[in-house]
């Protein structure tokens, strides 16, 4: 993980990171989503969504790079999605599979934590595909706790402390 490098995402970012999350979609989700779903990925869209995030106070957007190439991403801020009982949210989350069991994923942990307890919030929430096994297990050991069951997805939280 030397040549790892973690830093804000910036407009210019967001299309790389859109094609990067098709491809660990691809990756990870074969198998657990429908492949038209998979097949159905929109580039476009999601590089949309990455921009509106750089452009959002209350959401920060991570990327990690190696060589000048991005291998991982992450959201850490305001719940995208309306959990109203959480004031934080990693709601991305995302490493390729030739980067993952390197300490990237923790390193993201480690910077939403820092985002989180610098914001002055003590915890965040995640959600994660039931099926998703290896990120269940990874979030599990990094000291997450299952909180909620709900359709599919497995809601965690991490405190900070």
């Amino acid at each position: 993980m030397k040549d790892v490098i973690f830093r804000k995402a910036t407009i210019e970012d967001c299309r790389n990171l859109s094609e990067l999350k098709r491809e660990v979609w691809i990756t990870t989700y074969s198998g657990i989503y429908p492949q038209e779903k998979l097949d159905g990925y929109d580039v476009e869209k999601n590089e949309s969504i990455f921009r509106s995030f750089v452009e959002r106070p209350d959401i920060e957007l991570y990327l990690a790079e190696n060589n000048g190439e991005a291998i991982g991403l992450m959201t850490v801020g305001k719940p995208y999605k309306l959990y109203n009982e959480y004031d934080q949210e990693v709601a991305l989350l995302y490493i390729r599979k030739d980067f993952q069991r390197m300490g990237i994923g923790r390193k993201f942990l480690e910077i939403a934590k820092d985002e989180v307890r610098r914001k002055g919030f003590d915890r965040f929430v995640l959600s994660v595909n039931e099926q998703n096994a290896n990120a269940i297990a990874f979030y599990e050991a990094t000291g997450g706790t299952t909180v909620f069951h709900d359709g599919g997805q497995r809601r965690m939280v991490f405190s900070v402390d």
